[in-house]
Parts: structure tokens; C-alpha cells; sequence
């Protein structure tokens, strides 16, 4: 018997126990202190808004060292310092890596509010990636004002549901692999079916709890679990041992310093700097084995991985955020009506046709103003009593 958990909230949760022969046993929602864990598989999903589902490129790297170069590869697409997450890796095509992104402090929480329910977790894996994955369809959950959407193994992202046609019509016509189904179970009984869209739209059944679909879904194989490096379990139960092995070290420790603190102390410091330096420059010529001459291996290794992300590319997460803070505003126009959207290289540029002149000012103070984002109207010409216009949409530079 396997327990999934869904972490939907701060406060809210809900759960089921999945059988081997797939069944669901015993659904609940409320808090994590009412679920008896009884040494189960424990796999918890977390919000996707919180995780970042993105791709690294990181050329000639073997698989060991990944997780070191990773972090380099995608720092000038992320807001946070690199030191404040938690980078967790799967997939690895060719010289690109399918990477998950999430803030240290965050997972910590997460792991703090499981180990005060006494739930210990074996994965933590975003929503998005425990839904229904299919070959030739993408696979939309819709909860509240959230649309959980996966379109592949691990691919994935959450839609303002405001934004859902808008946001919908972008990725189909920017995707390389367009589905030809787009399957949606709708959990909210009270709200609007999806405005219509250019694919076929196929309405699954949606009953029950979400976390329920989620378990009969989900594949391990097909997810990323965030529970890697200090986070994997073997690390933090070597966690829980370490204050005795300190006290026998301390123990130890004592007996040599009176012996020859010294002369011993110095000796290990030494060997461990040799040790350490020689690891470090072992590494930077693995990773960059075209190196002849190593004079600082660090200095040069962080060069190197700064001249590869120049050559890097991971927009789904700023397409996503670009196109939400812009589409709240083109809503908030009457009349305005999108021919053509394309993304690249962190700028969004849309082709639209709207009222007039003094609309097409409006709909940019907006997007300055209220969205915070850059705005350059590339052109606009009069067509049939309409405007028809060219922007250019950037992130706000920081």
C-alpha cells in the first residue's frame, strides 16, 4: 500500500492509499496530523506555482557532475541566488538535463510541517507531474483558479485560470510537438467550461479528490523527485546519527590532543587542503578536459560556465510569468484582439488590433504601469477603422 499526500495549502490537505493492483482505499482532506501513516511508501505533492520545471544545457559534463554545473547553467534565469535553492536533476538527453527548481526555505517547510505530523516522506514531486500523461494529448486538471497542465514526462506548469485561453493558445502555437487532444477534468462544479480553443477539447470524468487521479496517474519514473543530494533520505538520516558521531569524534579527539594535538592537527589540515585541491582541479579536468593549463580551478571553472550559458536556453518558466503579467492587461481591453504571439530570448512579441490610437497608449501605460513591464510599440498602422500594431513585451529589468 502506497500513501500519496497532496500539500494543496498551508493549511489543507488531502490524501489516498493506492493498492498494487491499483485501487484507491480510504480519501481524506483536512489536516496532515489526522493521517495515520503506517510505514507506507509516502509520496507528497506540492503546489506547482512553487517549482520551477525547467531544462539545462551543460555540455560535456558526465552525470556525477551535474549537480555541481546545473546550478552555474541556468543562475541568469533565476531571480534567487543559486545558494537559496534546491536543484533536483532527471532526464538527461544528450547535453540537456530536465531540472526542477525549488527554494530551499520552502522545501524545508514542507519537511518541517510532515516531520511534526510524523510523516516520513520517501518523494516530493510537484503536482503537474503526478497528472495523467498521454502520447498525443496534453493533460489539464482545473481546480479553482488553478489549471494544472502537463504535456509531457517532465513538463509542466500552473495557468492562471483567468488566463487559461489566452495562456492555451500561446503554448499550442509555440510548442514543436502540438497535441491533438487537450483532456480536461474539471474539479470546480461551479465554474465556466474552457472557452473554445483551435484543438479538440475532450471532457474527462471528474469526481472525487484530485489527489486521487494523481496517485492512479502518477509514475516515478516519469516524475522528478525534489528529495536529491542533502535532501535524499539516506542524507537525512544521516542527519539524525551525526550528533553521536560527533561526540565519538570529540572523544577521540581528546586522546590525540593529548598526545600531539599539534603536530597531528596540522598534518590532517594539510593533507585535507592537498586533498581538496587536488578533487577540485580533478574535476574542473573532467569537466573541461580541452584545459591544459589549471592555475585556479575554481576561477576558471565558473568562467567556463559562463561563457556555455551564453548557448543556454530554458524560457518555459519566463514565457509562462511574461504571458500572465501581459494577458491580465489585454483582458482589461475591450475590443483588442491578438493575431499573432511569439516568444524568444525573453521578449514577447504581439501582433494585435485594437480600437485606436489612444486605446493602443492606454493598453501600454498599463502594462508599464500596473504590470511592470517594458513596452516598445514597433509599429501601428490604420486598417479598416481599426489599429493594427506590433508591440514588444520584456520583464522589467532589474
Amino acid at each position: 500500500m502506497a500513501l500519496f499526500i497532496y500539500l494543496e495549502s498551508v493549511e489543507r490537505a488531502s490524501w489516498v492509499r493506492l493498492a498494487a493492483d491499483g485501487s484507491v482505499h480510504g480519501p481524506g482532506q483536512g489536516a496532515l496530523a489526522e493521517i495515520a501513516s503506517g510505514g507506507e511508501r509516502v509520496t507528497v505533492l506540492v503546489p506547482g506555482e512553487d517549482v520551477l520545471l525547467t531544462q539545462a544545457e551543460v555540455p560535456g559534463h558526465k552525470r556525477r557532475l551535474l549537480a555541481r554545473a546545473v546550478p552555474y547553467a541556468l543562475e541568469e534565469q533565476l531571480v534567487e541566488d543559486v545558494e537559496s535553492l534546491h536543484f533536483a536533476l532527471c532526464g538527461v538527453d544528450g547535453e540537456r538535463v530536465n531540472v526542477a527548481v525549488v527554494s530551499r526555505a520552502r522545501l524545508d517547510q514542507w519537511l518541517v510541517r510532515l516531520q511534526q505530523a510524523g510523516i516520513e516522506a520517501e518523494r516530493i514531486v510537484p503536482d503537474v507531474l503526478a497528472l495523467p500523461l498521454h502520447d498525443d494529448a496534453w493533460h489539464v486538471l482545473r481546480l479553482n483558479d488553478r489549471l494544472l497542465l502537463r504535456t509531457g514526462p517532465q513538463v509542466g506548469m500552473v495557468i492562471d485560470a483567468a488566463n487559461a485561453a489566452l495562456s492555451l493558445t500561446a503554448l499550442l502555437n509555440e510548442t514543436e510537438n502540438r497535441p491533438d487532444i487537450l483532456r480536461v477534468q474539471d474539479f470546480t462544479a461551479s465554474s465556466e467550461p474552457l472557452p473554445p480553443l483551435d484543438i479538440e477539447t475532450v471532457e474527462e470524468p471528474a469526481a472525487g479528490l484530485p489527489v486521487a487521479v494523481m496517485a492512479a496517474a502518477f509514475n516515478d519514473q516519469q516524475a522528478i523527485n525534489l528529495l536529491q543530494g542533502q535532501y535524499s533520505r539516506r542524507e537525512r538520516i544521516s542527519r539524525y546519527w551525526r550528533p553521536w558521531r560527533a561526540a565519538a569524534a570529540l572523544l577521540v579527539g581528546f586522546i590525540v590532543v593529548q598526545l600531539a594535538a599539534g603536530v597531528v592537527e596540522r598534518q590532517q589540515l594539510a593533507a585535507q587542503k592537498e586533498a581538496l585541491d587536488a578533487e577540485i582541479e580533478q574535476i574542473y579536468r573532467q569537466a573541461f578536459p580541452e584545459a591544459r593549463k589549471v592555475v585556479n580551478a575554481r576561477v576558471q571553472m565558473e568562467r567556463a560556465l559562463t561563457a556555455l550559458r551564453g548557448g543556454g536556453s530554458a524560457e518555459g518558466g519566463g514565457f509562462a510569468e511574461l504571458l500572465a503579467q501581459a494577458g491580465r492587461q489585454f483582458n482589461n481591453s475591450p475590443g483588442l484582439n491578438l493575431q499573432r504571439l511569439s516568444y524568444k530570448s525573453g521578449q514577447l512579441d504581439v501582433a494585435l488590433l485594437i480600437g485606436d490610437l489612444q486605446q493602443l497608449d492606454q493598453l501600454k501605460q498599463r502594462l508599464v504601469d500596473e504590470a511592470g513591464l517594458e513596452v516598445e510599440i514597433q509599429s501601428a498602422s490604420a486598417r479598416d477603422n481599426l489599429v493594427e500594431a506590433r508591440l514588444r513585451i520584456r520583464g522589467a529589468a532589474s
